[in-house]
This record gives structure tokens, sequence and C-alpha cells, in this order.
């Protein structure tokens, strides 16, 4: 599913969730990526229909970082939610790799706050 997304400064992007791959693309309308967002499937029966999503990685740095603090990494997460009508998580910073090689650096521990925060995430 493709979405079109008005940043905070005005700009538009694509948002691509690809529903078999767990990965949210981001790129501008001249075809320039700027990032994307991975997201582990986890069985889980205590989870509601059996299932969650992790994330795992979030890179939204490209287009010489210009998108960054935009709202573009959280409506991906949104969009995801809905999409699948999975639950989302995300690591704890703790500062160490996961065996699912998921971990928080740079702006991604105060963001993975946020959404918290917002519901968006557990």
């Amino acid at each position: 599913m493709k979405s079109n997304f008005t940043t905070k400064k005005g700009s538009t992007v694509i948002i691509d969730i690809d529903e078999v791959n767990s990965t949210a693309t981001v790129a501008t309308l001249t075809g320039q990526q700027v990032g994307s967002i991975d997201f582990n499937l986890i069985e889980d029966p205590s989870a509601p229909d059996g299932y969650y999503l992790k994330m795992t990685h979030a890179f939204l740095e490209g287009a010489d970082r210009q998108y960054l603090r935009q709202g573009i990494g959280t409506e991906c997460v949104r969009l995801m939610g809905k999409v699948t009508g999975f639950p989302i998580t995300a690591s704890e910073n703790d500062g160490a790799v996961h065996d699912d090689g998921s971990h928080l650096t740079g702006d991604a521990p105060a963001w993975v706050a946020k959404l918290r925060q917002r519901k968006l995430i557990f």
C-alpha cells in the first residue's frame, strides 16, 4: 500500500507499506530514497491474533538527512499497524544489540519513547 504523506515542513513523500516483508520504505516524489523501517513478525499466543510486529531497524536519514524529525517515521509505524492489524513493539534502550539485530541508536530512543506515549507501540 502506498500513501502520500506531507511532512511538517510541507514536503510530500511516498510511504510504501509492504505487508509481506514487513517493511515501510520512504521516497520523495522524484524517487530519491529517504529510508525504511523494518519489522519482524513474531508469533506469540498471548498477542491479539497470535502475532505482533517488532521494529528492528529504522533508517530515515537519506536525502541528506533533510527529512528527519518530520513525522515520517511515526506515520510509517501508524500505517504499518493499520495495514497489518498487528500491535507493534521495539526493543528497550539498553545499549545492546539483540538476537534479532535490533538496537536503538541516535535519535531512536527518544522517538520510541514518544511512540509509546502516543500508544502507537507497546
